[in-house]
């Protein structure tokens, strides 16, 4: 009988292990994930609603996960002597037992400094900004939020006063490129070369073509091309107003940008601005008009990110796809533009927290 125990040990030993591992990858991984990114929208989710009160916040970035994992098996058995009276329903024939034991270290790291700031506050790439353009599927929300202006139509964050308005030439543009997109018509590319330059291709055939590159280019400041049958190219760039010949000034926003035009769509109560508690805004213009950051006394089950403040839940509707949409694309760029920070910051120190079982 002992002998049958120590094997069935063995055998639970290593069978447990061979089991118990991949459950731990595929169940562990997915549930730190998760909660990475649930994190991370809150904590944005907080600076804005805190950008919004006038209040200070900070960032903290998770630069590493370290999980220490033991597994145990154990068997017993009893045997008695004598009488079989003398220890008959008292005893333990073979006894089993497992225990499973996780203790994770979690790294932080203060997103803070020169680079930050730098990074925070400078005008987003033209790479990074036509990456994102060409990836979302309705780029029309993707203008809006990433470019204050093309050739010289601008697309205010705020109507500061009667002077600034909403020009809708630029609404007319980011729609017609949109739908010259979803089209297979336009593309923004990359041209092959030791220097990057980038491009606006556009390509067609038939008379509907022609009329959508004859506004486009009068959008731009520029005659109708007089040749549809190839592919037309605009050079782009950083820039201001309207080049000389035909090409593609865009004025990008920063990141600092983007955060104020969110911060400005959080509906706060309005005792909050008559008593200072919040700031008073200027109307917005058209990038933050498809963006509501919610309040409610509760937090609604169907929210996809939610941060209590000031005796209110703030959070984004999970029905709500272009408020969604504006605040991926937010978390991205700020996930981008951090990341080389925090590998900058590497040898500064963090803060590591044991999380006890």
């Amino acid at each position: 009988m002992r002998r049958l125990a120590c094997i069935l040990l063995l055998a639970l030993g290593t069978q447990g292990c061979a089991l118990i591992g991949p459950a731990v990858i595929r169940g562990g991984r997915s549930a730190y994930n998760d909660t990475i990114i649930a994190t991370n929208n809150q904590q944005l989710l907080a600076m804005i609603v805190r950008m919004r009160y006038g209040e200070s916040s900070g960032l903290l970035a998770v630069s590493s996960i370290t999980s220490n994992m033991k597994f145990q098996t154990n068997a017993g058995s009893e045997f008695g002597f004598g009488s079989d009276t003398n220890y008959q329903g008292n005893l333990v024939p073979l006894s089993i037992g497992f225990a499973y034991e996780e203790n994770p270290t979690i790294s932080y790291t203060p997103v803070q400094g020169e680079k930050y700031l730098r990074a925070l506050l400078s005008p987003l790439p033209v790479d990074l900004t036509l990456l994102l353009l060409n990836a979302l599927r309705d780029s029309t929300q993707g203008m809006t939020l990433l470019l204050r202006g093309v050739n010289g139509i601008r697309n205010p964050d705020f109507l500061m006063d009667s002077s600034v308005a909403v020009d809708g030439r630029f609404a007319r543009l980011a729609e017609l490129l949109n739908e010259l997109a979803r089209r297979g018509r336009a593309s923004w590319a990359r041209e092959p070369g030791a220097v990057s330059t980038f491009v606006l291709a556009i390509m067609g055939e038939g008379e509907d073509f022609a009329s959508q590159a004859g506004e486009l280019y009068g959008l731009l400041g520029f005659p109708a091309p007089q040749n549809h049958d190839r592919v037309l190219t605009l050079p782009v760039r950083l820039g201001i107003g309207i080049p000389d010949e035909p090409a593609i000034h865009l004025q990008t926003r920063s990141v600092f940008d983007l955060l104020n035009i969110a911060a400005a769509s959080v509906e706060v109560p309005e005792e909050h601005v008559a008593s200072g508690l919040a700031r008073p805004l200027p109307p917005m213009g058209l990038p933050g008009r498809d963006i509501h950051i919610r309040r409610s006394k509760r937090c609604p089950d169907e929210a996809v990110v939610a941060f209590r403040h000031h005796g209110w839940c703030y959070f984004i509707d999970g029905t709500d796809a272009k408020s969604k949409r504006a605040f991926r694309i937010v978390e991205s760029l700020i996930s981008v533009r951090i990341a080389d920070v925090v590998d900058h910051q590497k040898t500064t120190p963090v803060l590591t927290v044991p999380v006890a079982r």
